[in-house]
């Protein structure tokens, strides 16, 4: 009997292509023949990072016994956009990209085993109409907490109520909250919502796309969403992103079943520095600051300037992963002096292994922009963190990390204005609060209670372990009924 097939489809940015390519993983690991779909540009990002050529990719997957095939596919863009540095153009184009798709899948699928679903990242209408003309479920992937995925998938009803665009008076508010979102989530506040619906800072094209993609948001036969339903309101939060009773499931955190065997599973468009390893060895127990705002988020050279000076000053040793293009259009230029003043505390590289870095022990917080790949790791392995998020879901990420779940910090004013300049004096404050004293040693409970819980749930007898097993399952039955 033929395996079966699922052709996993994700949008090209790094916080996408790394969980749908562990839950690929998984599935493979399960009997699954995978095919794997990004951009040309994405694929050879994630290429020349890993210093292989797709022949080396191919003999690595094919050796830990997986039935993997790449396919990448032009985006349409000129080599000169900027990609995820234009994320509205980028947007518009990967919507155009269902022909495409459908007749690469077409093409390619005569000497592979007959498609089983299409597992199309959330953020890629194109898949909708690709699912129905090929006459195959299409599953709907969330690489984003619950909370804001109901939100996102219901951005038109919102629009329709008065909430969407965001009001700047309404962002300034701390009681005014949203709760007509189906599922059992807490309420969301309007900071809470996707930054581009934010009316003081709205650009029209990532305004209309998003908008658009929440239309095929709701075009499914299954959905499932990388978090936990301990961290998340049990299976009654899913449920508010079911598709006219269809299962919604969280199944994550994808990359800690991975990681907890051993598996090297981190895929990444940036070149990994191994030797901040080395230099954590080196350090105490619990003493560094992990700093690190992802693969997009960028800050103005006032801001890095005053965020240096913070980290200074607080006298803690800290690991910083600083990308060569986190000043917009500039060349990064620290503060005259800093590095040689740090230098015997301090390492600065361009990009990390993440899950290595927040599992060494010497790590006791984490500066992060709260992308949800981050928030989610940091939490898996018990890292307490101060958020400062920049864009899209990482505020409602922040918040409740902050608020709800009780494992962070922020800076105060940031979730209303994402350009709000935090000065030194306040990077250094903060910081002490999440290394030393009171809130400290609370938000490190808190965090250690939800790392054991995020363990439990992939392993054996987990919730996270029992959906993915019932999605295959599910899966198994949908393929014997078409036949």
């Amino acid at each position: 009997m033929a395996p079966l097939h699922a052709v996993v489809v994700s949008f090209p940015a790094q916080g996408h292509v790394n969980p749908l390519m562990n839950f690929a993983e998984l599935l493979g690991m399960r009997g699954f023949f995978i095919t794997f779909v990004t951009t040309e540009w994405m694929d050879e990002r994630l290429l020349k990072a890993a210093s292989k050529d797709a022949a080396a990719r191919d003999r690595d997957v094919a050796e830990r016994g997986l039935q993997f095939r790449f396919l990448s596919i032009p985006d349409g863009l000129p080599p000169e956009h900027g990609r995820t540095a234009d994320l509205g153009g980028l947007l518009l184009a990967t919507q155009k990209l269902g022909a495409v798709l459908e007749g690469v899948l077409t093409k390619e699928n005569r000497s592979v085993p007959p498609i089983t679903c299409i597992v199309s990242d959330s953020f890629l209408a194109c898949t909708a109409q690709v699912a129905a003309n090929l006459g195959v479920p299409r599953v709907i992937f969330w690489t984003c907490c619950t909370a804001y995925s109901i939100a996102q998938t219901n951005a038109n009803f919102l629009l329709s109520q008065g909430y969407i665009p965001v009001k700047e008076d309404d962002l300034k508010s701390r009681d005014k909250l949203i709760t007509c979102l189906p599922g059992k989530i807490p309420p969301v506040r309007p900071t809470d919502i996707v930054s581009f619906y934010r009316e003081q800072h709205v650009n029209e094209e990532i305004y209309g796309a998003f908008l658009h993609e929440s239309r095929f948001q709701n075009v499914g036969d299954y959905v499932l969403v990388n978090t936990f339903e301990e961290l998340e309101g049990g299976k009654e939060a899913q449920l508010g992103l079911s598709i006219n009773g269809c299962p919604a499931l969280a199944i994550g955190p994808v990359s800690l079943p991975n990681f907890l065997e051993g598996r090297n599973s981190m895929y990444s468009i940036w070149k990994e520095d191994k030797t901040c390893l080395q230099w954590l060895d080196s350090q105490e127990k619990g003493s560094v600051l992990y700093v690190s705002f992802g693969s997009i988020a960028v800050k103005s050279e006032k801001q890095l300037h005053e965020l240096a000076l913070g980290l200074e000053a607080t006298g803690y040793p800290f690991l910083w992963a600083l990308r060569f293009d986190i000043v917009e259009g500039k060349s990064v230029e620290l503060p005259e002096g800093f590095r040689e003043r740090t230098r015997d505390r301090a390492l600065l590289v361009s990009w990390t292994h993440q899950l290595q870095v927040l599992s060494h022990p010497s790590v006791g917080g984490f500066l992060t922009h709260s992308g949800w790949n981050s928030t989610l790791e940091a939490i898996s392995l018990g890292v307490p963190m101060i958020g400062w998020p920049y864009f899209s879901d990482q505020f409602i990420n922040c918040r409740f990390s902050k608020d709800i779940w009780k494992v962070g910090l922020d800076f105060e004013g940031v979730d209303a204005d994402e350009y709000k300049l935090v000065t030194k004096e306040e990077v250094k404050k903060t910081m002490r609060y999440m290394m030393e004293g009171f809130i400290s040693k609370e938000i490190r409970e808190n965090v250690s209670i939800l790392k054991e819980a995020a363990t439990k749930a992939v392993t054996e007898g987990g919730s996270s372990y029992v959906n993915f097993n019932r999605f295959v399952e599910d899966m198994q039955n949908m393929s014997k009924s078409r036949v």
